[in-house]
């Protein structure tokens, strides 16, 4: 075989793959690594292999990683005698009268994202919100915020339609144009944070001796796999089942409160959950692959979560909590407070078509 690039290799592979009875395995690498395609929504991992019962071959049947234009040595393989497609993931070969398959990863190894975490909170957390039209509470949030954790910084965004100027110490306060809305508002607190993780409050919220944030930061250490953690606050959480439909209907989502999966290890008063509202932990790099859409500016908060599922790892824990302010009058922000039935007429859409649903039902 020709070494010299992989254009002469690809050549070679080709006017020769019927010359010999086996196909050299350098040749399967060839057309799997270099020029096969990877679909964005399936693979070959979603087929179901099962292990002959009586072959005497040798192979990974889980399947096994190879890196884009990297020829790499299949463990435990034989010489392949099937010809491949170019539009195939996966390994077909055989021996005498035996036959076998088993899929093939093709992706780079992701680069590690590393954090600084410090000595304290402040270096490991960032508490972040979203206000509109709501100073007065805000205000009482950040003195909250301070008799327990002085240093940590707090992320305002803010779309109120005539904004206040924040001079708190450590608070960083961007203003957006008027009425951008929830999700634009968590889109950008998000994006200017520079910690490990993030809290997320709602600007009403109350910092009590029982918010704990540090509680939170051990749960999600001793547990990498883990994306978000919430506290106990009101409606505690929820589990989404995604009904898959056809490729042209779609499917069916449902959300039900208050079901949760196991506990967590060590940890009995977490349990896993499929989504939750309003007052979180999470790692900052894994939402941002999520991301707040910001198409939805006023009816949103299990959305999210809608989003990320299948994607994100998410607990409930009952040892933490957080206080909420008394609600006082302001007029001015009821008019927004309370969605039309417009609003939540646009978020049924844009799920039907971004999430690819026929329906969704609320329990």
């Amino acid at each position: 075989m020709p070494t010299t690039n992989w254009t002469g290799r690809i050549i070679w592979c080709y006017h020769n793959r019927r010359r010999s009875q086996y196909l050299d395995l350098a040749c399967f690498l060839i057309w799997h690594i270099v020029l096969s395609p990877v679909s964005r929504t399936s693979s070959i991992l979603d087929t179901l292999l099962f292990a002959p019962s009586n072959s005497p071959l040798q192979y990974p049947i889980q399947g096994f990683t190879v890196r884009p234009l990297v020829p790499t040595l299949i463990p435990g393989t034989v010489r392949c005698t099937s010809v491949f497609s170019l539009l195939f993931q996966s390994v077909h070969f055989s021996f005498e009268h035996h036959e076998a398959v088993f899929p093939i990863a093709i992706r780079q190894p992701s680069a590690p994202v590393l954090f600084d975490m410090g000595t304290n909170v402040s270096d490991q957390v960032t508490i972040t919100t979203k206000t509109f039209m709501r100073y007065k509470e805000l205000k009482v949030l950040i003195r909250s915020l301070r008799q327990f954790y002085k240093d940590v910084v707090l992320v305002v965004a803010d779309d109120s339609f005539t904004p206040e100027n924040i001079t708190e110490e450590n608070v960083l306060q961007y203003v957006m144009p008027g009425g951008q809305g929830w999700f634009a508002g968590r889109t950008l607190a998000v994006s200017q944070v520079t910690t490990k993780y993030f809290l997320w409050v709602d600007d009403d919220f109350l910092f009590t001796e029982k918010t704990k944030i540090e509680d939170l930061v051990e749960v999600m250490e001793a547990t990498p796999e883990l994306d978000v953690v919430r506290i106990i606050l009101f409606i505690d959480y929820f589990y989404i089942m995604n009904k898959e439909g056809d490729g042209v209907t779609g499917g069916c989502m449902d959300r039900k409160p208050d079901i949760k999966f196991q506990s967590l290890p060590n940890y009995p008063q977490c349990s896993i959950v499929n989504g939750v509202v309003n007052f979180f932990l999470a790692r900052t790099d894994a939402v941002n692959r999520v991301r707040f859409d910001p198409k939805l500016k006023r009816e949103a908060h299990s959305e999210f979560f809608m989003d990320g599922l299948g994607q994100l790892m998410v607990a409930s824990c009952g040892h933490v909590s957080i206080g909420h302010q008394p609600k006082g009058a302001n007029a001015q922000y009821g008019r927004f407070r309370h969605p039309g039935k417009d609003d939540m007429q646009f978020k049924l859409q844009l799920h039907y078509y971004k999430n690819h649903l026929q329906c969704i039902h609320y329990g």
